[in-house]
């Protein structure tokens, strides 16, 4: 009998070539940045810290960010036929991003595939830009967005989870699915870490994998 399954998956450099952040920064942001994205990685900031002095920075309208992310972000182009195949069988794909509810809508829907069920940080607009986190951990001080409480919830409720992502805020979602797939940074830090990952391409080698081991 196949497992109930649940996709979760990361969206910036995983669903979409492009990260939308760095997309909206370079175009919009303070010129130092990327200074305090490195503080980011260092642990001098905490994520939240970094995200609410990054985006305080941009000076951009909606319309703005939105042609922005019209002409830069493009999705992986395996993943429209992926996610319309797990629709097919009928196992859930959720996205599950540190980034923001502007992007997500404004490239799945320019893309013709939403509505799709996800969780985000929000973009709220006032003078500039600010930031706010509806989904806080109480477990987890180190994410803006921890991925990994949503990940033990659906498994609690009985799925069976995969993991799908690509970066540091995927960390905490790779050590409570049941499975993790990995790339790029996330993937050095699986193998770093000792924590079982299976390493992809693209979203038909997620499909291959799952066929293979009967769980769809």
């Amino acid at each position: 009998m196949k497992p109930q399954l649940l996709i979760a998956c990361d969206f910036d450099g995983t669903v979409t070539r492009q990260d939308t952040l760095v997309e909206i920064l370079n175009r919009y942001g303070s010129p130092t940045w990327t200074s305090v994205q490195d503080k980011v990685v260092s642990g001098e900031l905490s994520i939240r810290e970094g995200l609410r002095s990054e985006m305080g920075s941009v000076r951009a309208s909606r319309a703005d960010l939105e042609r922005l992310l019209a002409e830069r972000v493009q999705l992986d182009p395996t993943f429209p036929g992926f996610l319309r195949r797990m629709r097919e069988r009928g196992v859930p794909v959720v996205l599950v991003t540190g980034g923001f509810d502007l992007c997500v809508e404004t490239v799945m829907a320019r893309s013709g595939l939403w509505p799709v069920p996800y969780l985000a940080n929000r973009l709220i607009q006032g003078e500039g830009w600010t930031v706010d986190f509806p989904y806080p951990s109480i477990t987890c001080a180190a994410c803006g967005h921890c991925k990994g409480d949503p990940v033990r919830n659906w498994r609690t409720q009985g799925y069976t989870t995969v993991f799908v992502g690509n970066g540091v805020t995927d960390r905490c979602a790779a050590l409570a699915a049941n499975l993790t797939f990995a790339k790029e940074e996330l993937e050095s830090w699986c193998r770093r870490e000792q924590v079982p990952a299976v390493r992809f391409g693209d979203f038909n080698d997620i499909q291959e994998e799952l066929e293979k081991r009967e769980w769809i």
